[in-house]
């Protein structure tokens, strides 16, 4: 078991300037993407005002070089301005390729610079390194990562959901996160919104998913999103509730099969629609009998002695207008 902060070198309280010729990117940092006016502006601000904060490398014993674990934007910048040397802090040892991953996890966890799938690219890579399978974790592996990878257990399923999908579907979310403005609605949160949903439909209509692919259904979400057909990912759980009423036969299988094919092919059709023509009156029925058992016992319950004249003359006023509608909806 990985102990807290084990993995984390320590480096020297000294500064040094390391020329940037000795100094190179660390292959196993998952960033691709660095937005060219953010650039800009930190080479304004170390012409007017130098390196404010060192760059923090090791040294590599293979070769004398200084790799980088924090601060490849600053290096990029000093490279476009030509600057020789650059200020940094040195790790007092070379690290191991999983402390190597550990610390810029823990660098950029907090910095928040990583995007979602550069994150759960270095996962994997942690993952391996540990000698583990990424699709058979254990429990004590998943509290394992959070120590290695500062990263909440939230988190981490959320990043391993990822890898539950084929290639080609990862493919999309990871070649628009490469781009300097990334494709519209292609949200790497969707893949996290759907995985349960897909699962249930591939258990509940294998010949659905047959005719059209899991990639097909997340290239519809992405489609809708773009279009704000889906304002907000939470819409996607909307598609569990149906599912989970259709498994319980609570609903027809048919009926919602039917319609989960329209949100695929149609571009209007949302979840929303999905849920309301499918499952939302049971699941508003059965609110309705929760609700009103609880009313029947709080009102059982009251002590009207100890009810003062206006709260009493309020609970009129809203239990008539209750009973009205009741009556004209229901008892009618």
């Amino acid at each position: 078991m990985v102990e807290k902060n084990e993995l984390l070198v320590e480096y020297s309280n000294k500064i040094f300037d390391i020329p940037i010729e000795k100094i190179e990117t660390n292959e196993l940092n998952p960033r691709e993407r660095f937005v060219e006016s953010e650039e800009d502006e930190l080479i304004e601000s170390i012409l007017s005002k130098g390196i404010l904060n060192p760059i923090v490398v090791f040294k590599r014993k293979e070769d004398g070089k200084y790799v980088l674990l924090d601060g490849e934007r600053r290096y990029r910048a000093c490279l476009k301005l030509n600057i020789k040397n650059i200020p940094a802090h040195v790790l007092v040892r070379e690290p191991n390729p999983l402390e190597n991953l550990s610390m810029m996890f823990h660098i950029h966890n907090i910095r928040k610079e990583w995007t979602d799938f550069a994150i759960s690219i270095s996962l994997k890579i942690v993952i391996e390194e540990m000698g583990k399978d990424i699709h058979n974790l254990k429990t004590s592996d998943i509290k394992e990562l959070k120590k290695v990878t500062s990263l909440s257990i939230y988190k981490l399923k959320k990043y391993l959901k990822f890898y539950e999908y084929d290639d080609e579907v990862i493919k999309i979310f990871l070649d628009s996160e490469k781009k300097e403005k990334p494709d519209k609605g292609v949200d790497p949160d969707i893949l996290g919104e759907m995985h349960r949903p897909i699962v249930q439909i591939k258990n509940l209509m294998p010949k659905l998913i047959a005719k059209y692919s899991v990639k097909k259904i997340i290239q519809s979400c992405i489609q809708k999103k773009a279009n704000n057909v889906i304002e907000t990912n939470k819409e996607f759980r909307l598609f569990s509730k149906a599912l989970t009423a259709a498994e319980k036969g609570d609903i027809r299988k048919d009926v919602l099969e039917e319609k989960i094919e329209e949100f695929i092919i149609k571009p209007n059709i949302s979840p929303k629609d999905v849920y309301a023509s499918t499952s939302k009156v049971l699941y508003q029925v059965k609110d309705i009998l929760k609700h009103s058992e609880n009313l029947y016992v709080d009102i059982s319950d009251l002590n009207i002695k100890q009810t003062s004249k206006d709260e009493l003359s309020e609970l009129k006023v809203k239990l008539s207008k209750l009973i009205k509608l009741i009556q004209e909806k229901i008892l009618r």
